[in-house]
């Protein structure tokens, strides 16, 4: 596969230097790619007059594969900017740009769409227990109405925005109505097939069956129990490290002891089951359909929208309803006055989001379960009768479950349903009092309404909440959230343009004044202790007294001014400067406020005289920048306050377990950035190359502090996050003629974060802690993201320490260190992408394959799924040719590669056999963490796509102006990766906490067919 993978790379990337060596004439023109593009505040610029990076993404890109949440299409499409999936239905996608520069807080880029700063809120895990993955707001933009996006990567291309784009922006510019003399109307509908990708899920072993080994029966050394003379299953183990199959071999199983089941009161033959979980998924629909109209002329435009994305995804009963409706339109009210609108409705409802975290459903099959059950059975049984009929009772006489629910019961019963509302838009008046001097008045909102809801039926096993202020395992119960958020801007700019000294020195500038206004509003409320009567799910029907509602009803505001001047001389040089100062109610009076700038410098070289002369060059840019920018805090930061609970039944208050500071700072970013864009042979070469650095000093976070002090931490400013990278985007068309076209894209960086500094006497901050001992980490001197848990013993040779002692509990298996080993980082080294484009007449064809190289992971399922014995890892040959599970008398066990100390205080090769016939020789029982840390490389074919443009001459009898179809394939191949049985790509939710797996789902194939038409 190696071999395999090296080969098809190497034939895309030399065979398009080589046809762009042989073509000797460029047959068509091709378009210069240094136009105009729009910056921040929604200001279009030439791109050849910038001194930072941007990057722009075409619609087509985005809208080419259906998707409930567009921020997916991004992937591979910008050098430097990150794109990775939870994978859940309605799920977040977490997005960063350049790394990581906030320890605790946000790292994702502000979203701005038509001027409006759009809220982009997510959940971030950073634990193992039940959570839900609320997905990303943002997703509530149609694609469908995307006209193009401009990527703002650096500081000083974001200052303008003030703190909120700190960490770069996105601006998305919508449709307009054109002025073709008639109402245009556009239809596109699609329909999306998904299956799970059996390379992301497990395969079993199906040699064994269930229960831990040799433990059962009167002498406690049987693999099964007795019941009736016959031998019995242990029924309450969730392993399968049990007897070997044996079809003539009947056995009292789960199946034999639930009324109504097929096997009710006989033993049935020991086989593994013939549906395996994965028999669960099923086919993903999701159906997607949008209609716009618009029209323009020289006085006004619009341009009105309308989505419907629904269908159901791989897991039963789960499904995904979104309606969007969207306009704008733009009105000349007199020649120098314009008014201009935006506005879009959304609204969405989910059911089935899966919980992630340890018992999420996929962690039963990932880490815990029986090779010997048919899940065709646990439908069978919940569908007969609606009630937890488990593969995992208790008991002959008690079969309720003991650790698992069935999993039908769960997904149809135990469900969670959420729904948003959301209305987003801007209303501006533009007037132009010379044609120098333009003002512009703006006011823009975004907010959103958010229900989610959680139940749990009578007859589950008790588990936590993922969501609610109940206290404790529930062993039935409901909870509910609502939030609701909003966000108002009232921006006054005017700008200034004017030409000098014979029109060599061109001048733009900008004074502006901006108001930003954040509300939120949480309302959780739960039952404590169940439901008193089954199957009403509301929060009054409560059997224990319920908790005291946990609200927050926070402001905050941020009032801005800024200024920018550009001067352009002799079409040549460009020199750039900004400055703003923001003043915010979430710090302390005196240090409320806070300047920041940026300064930019950029040369278009290829206008030198010298290099006129160089035929083959096209044009040549050389830029760089400085940028100084600051950062507040979240409301409620600076005083401290109490809290009330009724965890004894009657209200209590207490004091918040970490301390506010009334002496915040904002935490400021230096940042700095070189690079230089190339165009060769008429375009066909295209490079642009930057270098950048980021300084994020003064951190706002909260540090650990002794208990003495009455709380558990204080928030404080601490710490700096230095990163830097390297970001190369290379743009070839190969082949150029009339009728067909083979254009290139290639996008690369290799951003890296790394804390260079903490608080005095603190050495690590802990950003996510899980099970297995497992935590992420911001160490002192580490990069970000590091992966800290148990590691080998090694002796001073580097080799792995087993224990030697007989009278050792752990005899024959490997010594650990303590959690506070350094096992591995979740950031990857590089990542990048090669899109291949393919044209001819009116069929166009395009391939994208995507590579991230390094980065660490940490698998839950693994470090349980080994030491139940689920995988074919753990049954196989041993070096004596015997099943490795047999008995030590019999032959079996296996020696671990490594030495063991001996008596004497050194070190000989390893030779004690470990016994394999029970659990204890696989998984986290004979291997520390660092066993089950993956290497995350993997390179995907990530996007196919062919589609294929009706020719006009078949449509000019007809009212439709235009149409194609296309088939596009999503997700087809993982052409390499070293995680086993899963996608390396999934994790818990969005957020700064990557690099852990505990009961993900697998990634789906997705083919989508689809239709456009232009009327």
């Amino acid at each position: 596969m190696k071999k395999l993978t090296t080969t098809v790379l190497a034939v895309v990337l030399t065979s398009s230097f080589a046809l762009v060596n042989a073509q000797k004439r460029d047959t068509a023109r091709t378009q210069d790619i240094e136009g105009v593009v729009v910056t921040a505040l929604g200001i279009k610029r030439e791109k050849k007059a910038l001194g930072y990076a941007t990057q722009s993404v075409s619609a087509e890109d985005i809208t080419k594969s259906p998707s409930a949440n567009f921020t997916s299409n991004l992937s591979g499409k910008v050098s430097g900017l990150s794109i990775k999936s939870s994978g859940n239905v309605g799920g977040s996608v977490d997005v960063t740009l350049r790394g990581y520069r906030s320890i605790t807080g946000s790292n994702q880029p502000l979203f701005v769409v038509d001027g409006t700063p759009m809220l982009n809120s997510s959940t971030s895990v950073s634990s193992t227990a039940l959570n839900v993955d609320t997905g990303n707001t943002i997703s509530d933009i149609n694609p469908d109405d995307i006209a193009e996006i401009n990527v703002l990567k650096g500081a000083a291309a974001t200052a303008l925005y003030g703190s909120r784009a700190s960490n770069g922006a996105i601006i998305i510019t919508t449709k307009r109505g054109k002025a073709t003399g008639r109402i245009g109307i556009d239809f596109s509908s699609s329909i999306s097939v998904s299956n799970i990708n059996k390379e992301t899920f497990p395969t079993y072993q199906k040699t064994y069956g269930q229960g831990y080994g040799y433990k059962y029966g009167p002498t406690k050394k049987s693999q099964f129990e007795l019941y009736n003379g016959a031998p019995l299953a242990p029924m309450y183990e969730d392993a399968s490290y049990g007897a070997a199959f044996d079809p003539n071999l009947l056995v009292w199983q789960y199946t034999s002891f639930i009324p109504g089941s097929k096997n009710f009161g006989n033993p049935s033959p020991w086989i593994a089951g013939k549906n395996d979980p994965s028999s669960l998924f099923e086919t993903g629909v999701m159906y997607n359909n949008s209609f716009a109209i618009s029209n323009s002329n020289d006085v006004s435009s619009f341009r009105l929208s309308y989505q419907n994305t629904y269908g159901n995804d791989i897991l039963p009963n789960t499904n995904l309803n979104k309606n969007s409706l969207t306009g704008n339109a733009s009105y000349k009210i007199t020649s120098n006055l314009t008014a201009n609108l935006y506005a879009t409705y959304v609204t969405q409802n989910t059911t089935g989001k899966n919980p992630t975290g340890y018992h999420g459903i996929t962690g039963n099959f990932r880490q815990w379960w029986a090779t010997n059950v048919d899940l065709q059975d646990q439908q069978d049984l919940y569908f007969m009768s609606k009630k937890n009929f488990s593969w995992n009772i208790k008991s002959p006489t008690q079969i309720a479950p003991l650790y698992w629910d069935n999993p039908y019961f769960r997904l149809y019963e135990n469900y969670i349903t959420d729904s948003r509302q959301r209305f987003a838009g801007n209303f501006s008046l533009s007037y132009d009092v010379t044609n120098k001097i333009n003002i512009l008045a703006r006011a823009t909102h975004d907010g959103f309404s958010y229900f989610i809801d959680e139940r749990r039926a009578v007859g589950s096993l008790p588990d936590t909440m993922s969501i609610g202020p109940a206290i404790g395992s529930q062993p039935s119960g409901y909870a509910v959230v609502n939030q609701k958020r909003n966000e108002d801007n009232y921006d006054l700019i005017g700008t200034y343009k004017d030409n000098f000294f014979n029109n060599n020195v061109n001048f733009y500038g900008i004074l502006g004044s901006n108001v930003n206004v954040q509300n939120f509003y949480s309302n959780s409320q739960s039952t404590q202790g169940g439901l008193f009567i089954p199957g009403v799910y509301s929060v009054t029907n409560t059997l224990a007294t319920a908790p005291s509602p946990t609200v927050r009803d926070t402001t905050k505001k941020v009032y801005g001014i800024f200024a920018q001047a550009n001067f352009g001389i002799l079409n040549t040089y460009y020199i750039d400067g900004t400055v703003r100062r923001d003043e915010s109610s979430s710090l302390p009076a005196e240090n409320r406020a806070y300047w920041y700038y940026s300064a930019s410098l950029s040369a278009v070289i290829s206008n030198w005289q010298f290099l006129k002369d160089i035929n083959s060059l096209s044009f040549a840019k050389l830029r760089g920048s400085y940028a100084e920018v600051g950062n507040d805090t979240a409301p409620d930061q600076i005083l401290n306050q109490y809290g009330v609970t009724t965890a004894f039944g009657t209200s209590s208050f207490f004091y918040n377990t970490t301390a506010k500071f009334a002496g915040l700072r904002p935490e400021r970013t230096k940042s700095y950035e070189a690079g230089a864009t190339l165009q060769f042979f008429k375009n066909r070469i295209g490079i642009d190359f930057a270098w950048y650095k980021n300084d994020t000093f003064d951190q706002l976070l909260a540090l650990p502090v002794s208990y003495t002090t009455g709380v558990a931490a204080k928030f404080q400013n601490v710490g700096n996050i230095s990163s830097r990278g390297l970001e190369l985007t290379v743009n070839l068309v190969p082949i150029k003629t009339t009728d067909f076209t083979w254009g290139m894209d290639v996008n690369w960086s290799n951003p890296r974060s790394k804390v260079t500094k903490l608080s005095e006497g603190v050495e690590n901050i802990s950003i996510g802690s899980f099970q297995g001992g497992v935590t992420i980490n911001a160490s002192l001197n580490d990069d970000y993201g590091t992966i800290k848990g148990t590691d080998f013993v090694y002796d001073p040779s580097g080799n792995p320490i087993v224990d030697g002692n007989p009278a050792s509990s752990s005899y024959g298996k490997y010594l650990k260190t303590n959690t506070n080993a350094v096992i591995g980082n979740m950031q990857a080294d590089w990542f990048g992408s090669v899109v291949n484009k393919f044209s001819y007449k009116n069929v166009s064809l395009s391939f994208q394959i995507d590579w991230k190289q390094g980065g660490d992971i940490f698998s839950l399922d693994q470090y349980y799924g080994q030491d139940t014995g689920l995988y074919p890892e753990t049954v196989f040959t041993n070096d004596l040719g015997n099943p490795v599970r047999n008995t030590l008398a019999n032959g079996g066990g296996l020696i671990l590669p490594g030495v063991k100390t001996n008596g004497s205080g050194g070190y000989s090769p390893n030779d004690v056999r470990l016994d394999a016939a029970s659990t204890g020789a696989f998984g986290y029982e004979a291997y520390p963490a660092k066993q089950f840390v993956y290497d995350a490389t993997y390179i995907k074919l990530r996007e196919v796509a062919i589609t294929y443009a009706i020719p006009q001459k078949f449509l000019d009898a007809t009212f439709v102006k235009g149409a194609s179809v296309s088939l596009v394939g999503n997700n087809l191949w993982i052409i390499k990766k070293y995680l086993p049985y899963a996608d390396p790509e999934s994790g818990l939710s969005a957020g700064n906490v990557q690099g852990y797996q505990s009961a993900v789902l697998p990634t789906t194939r997705t083919i989508s067919f689809n239709v456009k038409l232009n009327f």
